[in-house]
């Protein structure tokens, strides 16, 4: 029969292919082209406190501030607000002086406390605002984003990963979601390829003609294979090329080869999910059970690395061993982490293999 099942595979599937593909690349270049958006919308928001450059702080060892600030013109005198958020809609006078600096003594700020206070002029009947100052360092909305429990799932353990870089932002946005974007179709489809042909009383007749079994599985593996390949090779190249059109150079290594490693990840994936089929033989308990498995990976996977003492948990999970930020970032590869991806798929054919051999056809 030589590659008919294959074709016939293809032959069948090739719409649903074709669809996916063009909703994973319209997704994965979409995300590329947000960016700036983004970028643009939090740097916006991250302006420094207005007149910040005319005010000075200083916290003062022996539990004292000291604020200095430029002087206004026919300035009778100056009061020193006080507020716990930047807006100072809740600030509260602690201060007045005539003099272009304070020391305000027994204060008490812990590290993580942030405080900010304003300076206004009193010129005549008027109140003129001079500036403000924090006793923290300011942070931009992006980085307070990133300190967030939920965005520290995403990180992988990566504290060098920057959301107002295009690696980070994507290794957060659609790195960190693939295998729920990719690899759950890919496990519906591989479930799917194999139950379909035993709910649909096919393969009496398959098996009528010179296929083997053997070979029968192992081209089901072999088209889903070149299908997730083709699949990853296209939204590489669609992704750098959106990168590139967002002004943020030719990134070729670091994207399409991040892309493209984490095939080995799918083919386990694909593996899985046909163990299941020709294991349980029905479509309902086969995918139920290849999901199960998928999420339960990716939950480990994120808790491994948002809690310390679940972090032996890690090397269990096949996300673990794509490291796609290593190629963003640093732009290494680790071969052994995907030889032995190669090797836990092989594993599975194998498996499903035996399984099938040994089962019984329904007619």
């Amino acid at each position: 029969m030589g590659f008919e099942t294959m074709k016939m595979e293809f032959h069948k599937s090739w719409k649903g292919f074709t669809i996916f593909i063009l909703v994973v690349v319209l997704v994965s270049a979409g995300m590329a082209q947000l960016y700036p958006v983004i970028r643009e919308t939090f740097e916006e928001e991250s302006e420094e406190l207005e007149g910040a450059e005319l005010v000075s702080l200083e916290v003062l060892e022996e539990g004292s501030l000291y604020l200095e600030w430029k002087g206004i013109e026919n300035a009778e005198g100056y009061i020193i607000l006080e507020d716990t958020g930047s807006h100072m809609t809740t600030s509260r006078e602690i201060g007045r002086t005539e003099a272009t600096n304070i020391t305000i003594a027994n204060v008490t700020i812990s590290p993580e406390e942030e405080r900010y206070y304003g300076i206004v002029a009193v010129v005549g009947e008027r109140r003129v605002p001079v500036g403000m100052a924090s006793t923290v360092e300011r942070k931009s909305p992006l980085e307070e984003m990133m300190e967030t429990p939920y965005f520290q799932m995403f990180t992988a353990g990566r504290e060098d990963l920057r959301m107002d870089e295009i690696e980070g932002f994507l290794s957060v946005e659609l790195y960190s979601w693939w295998i729920l974007l990719v690899g759950v179709y890919l496990s519906y489809l591989s479930v799917k390829s194999v139950t379909g042909d035993f709910e649909g009383d096919r393969m009496d007749i398959l098996f009528s003609t010179p296929l083997s079994r053997k070979e029968y599985l192992i081209q089901k593996f072999a088209s889903l294979a070149l299908f997730s390949l083709i699949l990853l090779v296209l939204v590489g190249i669609v992704l750098v090329l959106s990168v590139y059109s967002v002004g943020e150079g030719w990134m070729f290594y670091s994207f399409f080869v991040s892309v493209l490693i984490s095939w080995p990840m799918l083919l386990v994936i694909i593996a899985v999910s046909i163990f299941f089929g020709v294991l349980l033989k029905n479509s309902r308990g086969a995918i139920g059970a290849s999901f199960g498995v998928i999420l339960v990976q990716y939950a480990l996977f994120m808790a491994g690395h948002m809690l310390e003492e679940l972090e032996f948990v890690l090397p269990f999970t096949i996300s673990h061993y794509w490291d796609y930020n290593s190629v963003l970032l640093d732009g290494v590869v680790f071969p052994w982490y995907l030889l032995l991806l190669f090797f836990v798929a092989a594993v599975l054919v194998v498996s499903s293999l035996v399984v099938f051999e040994k089962s019984d056809i329904p007619v």
